[in-house]
């Protein structure tokens, strides 16, 4: 079959796609990947067939301009509200901005237009669209592909959908405005497509959601997912020689991510603080930083290696520790490899949450930005060090990702799927 993968034009969600159209590749499937043409040379070094689709998204300039506070707001809109969940007026606020605002940004009109004008000549069996990337379904329908989501991290837009549709529900006639609706409506009838409102959850959510959180991190939600084994990419890279030689200290990685530093306007944490108080440890600090990041660091520590990047595929087991901002991919890489970490969590998506949960499961510790102190760091990765529990829970929750199917055995359900979604021949 063939299989058209849409994704925004950013490294990481790029990255968290490939081991799964690799897979669909090695299987004998015919798998494009869609995006902005600022991937474009992402998308072929890791070996796969790119399609530039609109205009550059430019999200590194963006990021520093108006468009920053929608992406930084993204995960509040979503997240931010009491433990009975949210109002009426909270969830209607999140997708009045979301929708026409930061899901358009993120795949604009240029985009759609061009993925449905490749997608009418190609004509895939099924679309795989980033969770962020909207333009996914649209085309999807626009050419009778069945179509699934693939998740970056926890699903927030689907929980907060769910509260939606049934706060929606309460309106009285008269208030019952719906956003979510209007901007689905005006993206498919660009195209010729009928919107139908009881489609609205399935253009949202996916025919079905791939998932590659583990199972003890989802919400429970009553959706089709398919769970799949993160397994990590890290980009095409080398690996450094210094990696696997022999050392007399424990090694301690620290890892604010890229995204904060590449596409967000910076990290939220301070460099010089993180140094300085890893520079009392009797250990070995790998730390990934760019020179902007270094700027305010008066002295660089004689225990400290400095990077700009090295693959954490490689570098993590060599690791007896780390301190990380809490991003998907990192955390992914976290639990592929079983290493105890210390999140200070970034505020971009679910840094904070995908941190508690490695604390909850006694895998690691969680400190707050605002609550960071050379004191509460020092007395962390103390901890992390000396008391064996953390790495045992941590290679436990490593020997616990085994049991989720690998993308390559995902590929036949995936194939079953799409034979029972996809329009008839045709149609």
């Amino acid at each position: 079959m063939r299989v058209l993968f849409t994704v925004f034009a950013v490294k990481t969600h790029l990255y968290n796609l490939v081991p799964l159209a690799w897979a669909l590749e090695a299987a004998g499937h015919e798998v494009r990947v869609a995006s902005q043409p600022d991937l474009t040379e992402a998308i072929t070094r890791s070996g796969l067939t790119a399609v530039p689709v609109g205009e550059e998204l430019n999200m590194g300039d963006s990021s520093r301009g108006p468009t920053s506070q929608t992406f930084q707001g993204l995960s509040g809109g979503m997240t931010d509200y009491g433990t009975a969940g949210p109002s009426w007026e909270e969830a209607l606020g999140a997708f009045t901005v979301a929708c026409p605002v930061q899901y358009e940004f993120f795949s604009g009109q240029s985009m759609v237009d061009d993925l449905v004008e490749f997608a009418g000549r190609w004509r895939p069996d099924l679309v795989i669209w980033d969770a962020l990337t909207f333009a996914g379904p649209v085309v999807a329908l626009s050419c009778g592909a069945a179509h699934a989501r693939l998740l970056f991290g926890m699903d927030y837009i689907s929980r907060m959908y769910g509260f939606y549709t049934e706060l929606l529900r309460r309106q009285p006639s008269q208030h019952r405005e719906d956003p979510v609706a209007e901007w689905l409506r005006g993206r498919l009838s660009r195209h010729g497509v009928a919107f139908d409102e009881d489609s609205a959850t399935e253009l949202m959510t996916g025919q079905w959601t791939i998932d590659p959180t583990p199972p003890w991190m989802q919400f429970s939600l009553d959706l089709h997912y398919l769970p799949v084994r993160h397994v990590p990419h890290n980009g095409p890279t080398g690996v450094p020689d210094w990696i696997h030689t022999e050392r007399g200290r424990p090694r301690v990685c620290l890892s604010l991510g890229t995204s904060g530093r590449e596409l967000l306007g910076g990290d939220v944490v301070s460099a010089t603080d993180l140094l300085e108080t890893l520079s009392g440890f009797d250990v070995e600090v790998i730390a990934t930083f760019n020179a902007e990041q270094l700027s305010s660091v008066p002295v660089l520590p004689a225990n400290v290696r400095l990077v700009d990047f090295v693959p954490l595929n490689e570098l993590l087991p060599t690791c007896a520790a780390i301190v990380h901002h809490g991003g998907f991919g990192t955390v992914g890489n976290v639990l592929a490899h079983g290493v105890p970490s210390l999140t200070v969590p970034a505020p971009w998506w679910d840094e904070a949450d995908l941190g508690r949960h490695l604390a909850d499961a006694g895998a690691g510790l969680v400190i707050e930005p605002t609550a960071l102190t050379v004191e509460a760091l020092a007395s962390g990765l103390t901890r992390l060090l000396d008391e064996p529990s953390f790495t045992a829970n941590a290679a436990r929750l490593r020997t616990r990702l085994q049991d989720v199917p690998s993308p390559n055995d995902l590929v036949p359900e995936l194939v079953r799927l799409t034979e029972r979604h996809r329009a008839p021949a045709g149609a």
